[in-house]
């Protein structure tokens, strides 16, 4: 996908996000900013299709008729957070990582917002495609060696994305390209930590985060984190249940087990054996040592497989 036209292109990165829909909304408040900006910068405002914390994302067209995904920060937000994904995804640029094409202050009515215009992505999320069932062994194959290959590149910039999961994993209209989105909680290991020691639990999502985020270990966080999280969605995409999960657990009781680095389930580890897929072991290991040291060590397993 080419940039936004170069009046409009105000810093080139890489990022998000979502779906499309073809009627605009009018309920959200933040529809007016939207309204205002598009006008402002030549774009057609289409439709609401998120809505975060932080931010509100629209659909919108440019000029020329591409479509992107028009995202309005909420005053207040931890701007110390969005800076800190902007600047490392300028280090990011990647196939399998979404396009920023522009982000800047708007003032409207003397408020300033953070405005961004991101690629759109129309394939859906992982989390869709699996409600219609488990993927193809072929398919996890080629989503994953795609999403190992992105991951060696956020790792390479010495970034730790911090929430993989398959809602944070997007397809482009292919519906087979996948893209990893939302950098909201990346960690720059070459920067000052935002997270708090004193935080009992860091950053993510507790179900496929690894032990060392569940207990906020920070000295411990590395690629191998995301390597982790990596493991646990494709495991959901190949069998459909979490690695520590011991037979129907509750999802609390499987995050309790990762946090206590346990055992993984046994049901795990014969689909492992019964499908060939014995990086996934490797991957989900509790302690980061244990796990492929690294990306390139990672990729040469899987493509073994």
């Amino acid at each position: 996908m080419q940039p936004a036209p170069s009046h409009f292109n105000l810093g080139c990165a890489k990022l998000l996000k979502i779906g499309l829909s073809e009627k605009c909304v009018t309920a959200n408040p933040l529809e007016a900013v939207a309204a205002a900006y598009c006008t402002q910068a030549g774009l057609t405002l289409h439709a609401l299709i998120g809505k975060g914390a932080f931010k509100v994302t629209f659909s919108a067209c440019f000029q020329d008729g591409r479509q992107t995904a028009l995202k309005i920060y909420r005053p207040g937000f931890n701007i110390q957070r969005v800076l800190r994904e902007v600047e490392a995804l300028k280090r990011c640029t990647h196939a399998h990582v979404a396009e920023l094409f522009a982000i800047q202050q708007f003032e409207l009515d003397g408020t300033s917002y953070l405005v961004s215009t991101e690629e759109l992505l129309l394939g859906g999320t992982l989390s869709e495609k699996l409600s219609a069932g488990l993927l193809p062994r072929t398919d996890v194959m080629t989503v994953g060696a795609a999403l190992i290959d992105a991951v060696s590149t956020i790792a390479g910039n010495r970034l730790v994305h911090r929430d993989l999961k398959p809602d944070n994993i997007m397809f482009r209209s292919d519906k087979v390209s996948p893209v990893v989105v939302d950098f909201g909680l990346v960690r720059d290991l070459g920067a000052e930590s935002i997270t708090q020691t004193w935080q009992i639990q860091g950053p993510g999502t507790p179900l496929f985060a690894p032990p060392e985020q569940l207990r906020n270990d920070k000295a411990m966080i590395d690629w191998r984190s995301d390597q982790f999280a990596l493991g646990v969605v494709l495991s959901y995409a190949a069998f459909g249940f979490h690695p520590y999960d011991h037979g129907g657990d509750r999802a609390d009781t499987i995050v309790e087990r990762v946090a206590l680095r346990g055992k993984v389930g046994t049901q795990f580890a014969d689909a492992v054996e019964r499908e060939n897929l014995g990086c996934l072991i490797t991957m989900v290991q509790p302690w980061p040592i244990g796990r492929f040291h690294t990306p390139a060590a990672l990729s040469e397993q899987w493509h073994k497989q």
